[in-house]
């Protein structure tokens, strides 16, 4: 008989939770969303339209939080893609969802990668992740580079930052992490960018691995595996 204390219980009422909540809210987000891009294209006032804009802004954010939720708790997006993405677009909607966009910058894209339907949105949601990280941890001045090509039969991505580094223990510990999600706990949820890239890259075989990058600052390689490509 399972006893009240049995670890893997509490987990799944975690999981419970955290399912229906992110449900529950995106239901309103989405509704919001759909109100603000109204406003967008009925109000010609600059002053109001920047407003909104701003307000859409952190509607968008608010729906990764949770998506991000969703991911945790064994989810997937409701938003269904039928048809395949330019790994270039994928890029810039990710790049949309991050606050510090501007500081998020594009040297050379391979512009004949296109990514499987199915592995779109999530890989949207893993870039965002990944470029808010790389955000916060390196100066606010200074600019975040992405670059991507083609490798044989995959999709080699690299995401630079410039920021503090990193020693080598705390490294070996975040890419045991990515590579090996955690149980879903409180602290998972405080940590989520980091569990939700790492359940993303699993749900589609996706490696994601960080490295120092030249004298200072972190490099997220992020490698695409055959059938995330079209």
């Amino acid at each position: 008989m399972m006893s009240s204390t049995d670890p893997s219980q509490g987990e799944d009422e975690t999981i419970d939770m955290l399912f229906h909540l992110s449900r529950r809210s995106q239901a309103m987000v989405d509704r919001l969303i759909s109100c603000l891009d109204r406003m967008e294209q009925v109000d010609p006032d600059a002053d109001r339209l920047k407003d909104v804009f701003e307000l859409d802004f952190l509607a968008i954010r608010m729906r990764r939080n949770d998506e991000s939720l969703l991911v945790l708790a064994g989810g997937e997006s409701a938003r269904i893609r039928r048809d395949p993405v330019s790994l270039v677009e994928v890029l810039h909607g990710a790049r949309s969802e991050v606050e510090d966009y501007r500081r998020v910058e594009f040297g050379v894209i391979d512009e004949s990668l296109m990514v499987a339907a199915p592995v779109v949105n999530d890989l949207v949601h893993l870039l965002a992740e990944l470029f808010d990280n790389a955000a916060a941890f390196s100066p606010p001045d200074s600019t975040i580079l992405v670059e991507a090509r083609k490798v044989a039969d995959r999709a080699v991505l690299l995401i630079e930052d410039r920021g503090i580094g990193m020693g080598a223990q705390r490294l070996r510990e975040l890419n045991q992490r990515l590579s090996h999600p955690s149980p879903v706990t409180a602290a998972t949820v405080r940590q989520m960018g980091i569990e939700v890239v790492s359940r993303l890259a699993q749900r589609h075989e996706i490696r994601v691995e960080l490295e120092p990058a030249g004298d200072r600052g972190i490099a997220a390689s992020v490698v695409l595996p055959s059938h995330a490509l079209v």
